[in-house]
């Protein structure tokens, strides 16, 4: 059951959402308030900005937690530059996840590498 408190239109982003999403994002607009205006879920608006650089990730919570029971151990500044340092040198996205999930004890995906690398980038580039 969504927590949202409007409805919310099944599918991905169309080509008209991107438009829009650019077009507000010019106006000052906030990924919730863009998401609630072209009814989509938050988190699909927010990671469009990211990968679009019209959004900047937040800070990273270092402290591990439970999400639906599981837990989340959210990635070190020391394990970001090891992932970045590999990916320089062109390891694929696989093989980073198996050196950080042994060098660190982590669980790490090659998407989580992926979306990771990729949040890392839109940070670098605010700044």
């Amino acid at each position: 059951m969504s927590k949202l408190k409007y409805d919310v239109r099944p599918g991905g982003l169309a080509e008209e959402d991107h438009q829009r999403i650019f077009d507000l994002a010019a106006r000052g607009w906030k990924p919730t308030r863009i998401a609630r205006e072209i009814e989509k879920h938050p988190a699909t608006v927010y990671w469009f900005m990211i990968r679009n650089s019209l959004a900047t990730p937040g800070a990273t919570k270092f402290k591990t937690y439970i999400r639906n029971g599981k837990p989340v151990v959210p990635y070190s500044p020391e394990e970001d530059a090891f992932i970045v340092a590999l990916r320089v040198q062109d390891y694929s996205l696989a093989e980073i996840a198996r050196l950080a999930a042994s060098r660190f004890g982590t669980n790490r995906k090659m998407h989580s590498v992926q979306v990771r690398l990729i949040m890392l980038a839109a940070r670098d580039e605010a700044a």
